[in-house]
């Protein structure tokens, strides 16, 4: 069995305990009950003592096998039940599945010697909502438990890699992805790089583009992580904690330019996006809203992205030219600025067809005193028939790479930009 660094004696303790900041406060009397299962009695024991000096917390049963863990988790009802793997009696999927079931309101945190993706898998399906990896500190275990009673996941890189080798598999699961989502979230592990949008002559930059990055396996594009957030009702989370990363660089930018920010209508509508973008000064925001599914109640959106607009933040259609972002949907948005598709602009100068369309776009917007913006620009040939169409501000590798901030600014020395590296 694996070892895991516990204090010996109660004056260890203390000072191991206050490694974890949320150990430090100390409420008169227990506000949260665990529940100890393993099968080991000397490390039953040692995780008692640890759990006993904690203020808030308050043992209320151990027990050393699976049939005894699963009873006691359905009697008790504690808040957090601190389970081993590999237990007598069926395993520590035994105790969570009999948590799930009769005591939903119990978090399972999972405790074991193996890191397996099978093992780490196999207790997030049964209900596990956290992974500990013994060999952790006591003031991990402490902090692992009172993540879970603030509904926050807790997890070893090696767990993380396993659950994301998982998810890899045919067989996702819903519990895994939400495991996951949470770890970002809850450990700061996205950040934002910026890709200018510059005037398509001069090359000088108008704006930039924050764009979310995920550093946390599974590796994958961000548009996935997104569609998994929404999928598990963490959409607006990490959707808003995306912005508030982007709007930390705002008065970084060079030139005090404009900052375009990504956000669904579910997320443009809400009032903590409001919240999120208050005081800002006006014309620093575009909201480009997405769309990934078509948008059923226009008027709601607009009357939602009214009081948004009147403090001066712009409205951006992503995309058009594709999917759902038909003509429709921006005379029905009202753009102030308009992002033209890669898919129009790749190889332009040798189609006829989206020469005519992206031609189109560009009067319509001109009429409709909107910004034209083209995506995905990466050939000389593209921009000099990009101009001859009259659009007038342009995107991508030909002028700047995806970059931190610090990194964002566009080489315009030559005609032939270097893009700026990532």
């Amino acid at each position: 069995m694996g070892q895991m660094h516990l204090p010996q004696t109660h004056q260890n303790a203390q000072s191991e305990r206050m490694v974890s900041a949320e150990a430090v406060a100390t409420p008169s009397r227990p506000s949260h009950t665990v529940l100890v299962v393993d099968d080991d009695p000397g490390f039953r024991g040692a995780l008692v003592e640890l759990i006993g000096i904690d203020p808030r917390l308050k043992v209320v049963g151990s027990a050393c096998d699976a049939s005894e863990g699963a009873e006691m988790v359905r009697s008790l009802r504690p808040t957090v039940c601190l389970c081993d793997v590999r237990l007598p009696g069926g395993g520590g999927e035994v105790v969570a599945a009999e948590a799930r079931r009769f005591a939903p309101e119990t978090r399972v945190v999972a405790l074991s010697a193996c890191d397996d993706t099978s093992t780490i898998m196999g207790m997030f399906r049964a209900g596990a909502t956290s992974y500990i990896v013994k060999g952790a500190g006591g003031d991990e275990v402490l902090d692992g438990i009172h993540r879970a009673i603030r509904g926050q996941a807790s997890m070893p890189a090696c767990a993380a890699t396993a659950v994301g080798a998982g998810l890899r598999g045919q067989e996702e699961d819903s519990q895994g992805k939400v495991i996951l989502l949470r770890n970002v979230l809850d450990h700061d592990l996205m950040n934002v790089v910026f890709q200018p949008v510059v005037d398509i002559e001069t090359r000088e930059p108008i704006a930039f583009e924050a764009l979310c990055r995920v550093n946390s396996p599974p590796q994958r594009p961000p548009d996935m992580w997104f569609a998994d957030a929404t999928e598990n009702d963490l959409g607006l989370e990490f959707e808003l904690q995306a912005i508030r990363l982007a709007l930390g660089h705002l008065s970084h930018l060079p030139g005090g330019c404009p900052l375009h920010i990504n956000a669904s209508p579910a997320v443009a509508m809400s009032p903590e996006l409001a919240a999120v973008l208050e005081g800002i000064g006006p014309g620093r925001i575009i909201l480009e809203i997405t769309e990934h599914t078509q948008i059923a109640d226009y008027p709601a959106l607009t009357a939602a992205l009214a009081p948004l607009r009147a403090a001066g933040v712009l409205i951006g259609v992503d995309d058009a030219g594709s999917g759902f972002s038909s003509m429709s949907h921006i005379v029905n948005m009202e753009a102030d600025v308009i992002k033209v598709d890669i898919s129009l602009v790749r190889d332009i100068h040798l189609n006829k067809m989206r020469r005519a369309m992206v031609g189109a776009l560009a009067e319509f917007a001109r009429q409709a005193e909107a910004l034209v913006i083209a995506e995905g620009v990466e050939l000389e040939e593209e921009r000099a028939t990009l101009i001859t169409l009259g659009v007038t501000a342009a995107q991508g590798y030909l002028f700047g790479r995806p970059a931190p901030c610090s990194c964002a600014t566009p080489q315009v020395e030559t005609p032939a930009a270097v893009a700026v590296s990532a």
